[in-house]
């Protein structure tokens, strides 16, 4: 098992570096290596202090790997840095900030109105006498549309905003598919089209996948208190003017 910590180590470090080769390709080979050098001596000294405080090698790797993808939007920053001349670090975490931000609420809002949509139909399904009872998808898309509403709450304050896109990374894996099953008792013409569509559930999977992963990379980019605080500095800012 160490020998296996220890290789998860070294490929997590190896992705750094790869990393770094790639978003310093073409750039002055001078500024490039001195970028490398300051990644491998990071890369070292993290690895040092985990060792000497006792963290076990998996937990460093994961920690490895979680540094290295928060990192990505600072990194392509300083490349643009490097090529144009123009320091546009401080924008561009603002830039993302508010381009994850609009992403999650737009998901959060159609998890909403999926809850919403579903606890119509079942309203409706009981008043005609379509059904008599709530189905167990029905009531935990209903119940998980509730949830989600909460989440896109949390979105709106910095502090809880990484809480609010886990929520909803949670509440997306499972709300699309639980949706679509659950129109497959309350609805005639939803039942005929999955009967007919018989990848429909499969689709809905893999869509609530895909959010989820979105969902989760925002919530690791907005847990790191160090961005949180700059991106409230950024926004803080008259037009034009830069932190110092």
């Amino acid at each position: 098992m160490t020998g296996l910590d220890g290789r998860a180590v070294e490929r997590a470090a190896r992705s750094s570096l790869r990393w770094s080769l790639r978003y310093t390709a073409g750039l002055d080979p001078v500024i490039a290596a001195r970028r490398q050098q300051e990644i491998l001596s990071d890369l070292h000294e993290h690895t040092t202090w985990a060792a000497e405080s006792g963290i076990s090698r998996r937990a460093t790797a994961r920690a490895l790997r979680g540094r290295m993808l928060r990192g990505i939007p600072a990194d392509l920053s300083w490349r643009r840095t490097q090529l144009t001349g123009r320091e546009g670090i401080r924008l561009v975490p603002l830039r993302v900030d508010g381009l994850l931000l609009a992403a999650v609420a737009v998901i959060g809002v159609v998890q909403v109105a999926v809850g919403a949509f579903i606890a119509a139909r079942q309203v409706r399904a009981l008043v005609i006498d379509d059904i008599s009872s709530i189905p167990d998808s029905a009531a935990l898309t209903i119940a998980l549309g509730s949830v989600a509403l909460i989440a896109v709450a949390l979105l709106g304050h910095r502090r809880t905003r990484h809480w609010g896109a886990a929520v909803l990374a949670v509440t997306g894996v499972l709300i699309f598919a639980k949706s679509v099953q659950a129109l497959y008792y309350i609805s005639a013409t939803a039942l005929l089209v999955i009967n007919g569509v018989t990848w429909l559930e499969t689709a809905a999977y893999a869509i609530g996948t895909g959010v989820a992963i979105l969902c989760l990379a925002a919530a690791a980019y907005w847990s790191n208190p160090v961005r949180r605080s700059s991106a409230a500095s950024a926004a803080s800012l008259p037009a034009g003017e830069e932190t110092r």
